[in-house]
């Protein structure tokens, strides 16, 4: 076929496939963002609870190996300079979600917290940020259960 066929074809698909239900539907953008925000509420408490005590199991049933080995880092690179962590979640609102392919997103949110560095076995108070704002961004993999971390990152 001539390029001056295959344009013309190549548009009209484009066009016409969403609304044969090729596409996602506006249900299913606004069903996802909605699991990935519930999914999110349910993790970020937990996220605040293994930076103060080191348990990275608590995130399994939301982050992929990969995530949680970073966590483990990050938690071990705290201890093994004699702090930690004591964060308390306050909020998250999802500002952005792209999903693609069914089974990947995009997610940026702004996350309210209240941030404590503490001295590990003494509870001395380093340093406080409270209400401190946080641009997130997450990449996801859709699973059998449910949405999982891929990556987490907070942006400068």
């Amino acid at each position: 076929m001539s390029r001056r066929v295959l344009i013309p074809i190549t548009l009209v698909l484009g066009l016409t496939l969403p609304l044969l239900g090729c596409g996602r539907s506006a249900r299913q953008e606004e069903r996802d963002a909605t699991s990935i925000e519930a999914m999110l509420e349910q993790y970020l408490p937990l996220l605040a609870r293994v930076y103060a005590d080191g348990d990275i199991e608590l995130l399994r049933p939301y982050a992929v190996e990969k995530e949680l080995a970073r966590m483990h880092a990050l938690v071990q690179d705290l201890a093994d300079q004699g702090r930690y962590l004591a964060p308390e979640f306050k909020s998250v609102t999802v500002e952005k979600t792209h999903v693609w392919n069914n089974s990947n997103a995009f997610v940026s949110t702004l996350e309210v917290w209240n941030v404590r560095l503490l001295v590990l076995g003494r509870d001395e108070l380093l340093a406080e940020d409270l209400d401190k704002n946080y641009r997130v961004k997450y990449q996801l993999k859709r699973s059998k259960t449910g949405w999982r971390i891929l990556f987490r990152a907070i942006q400068e």
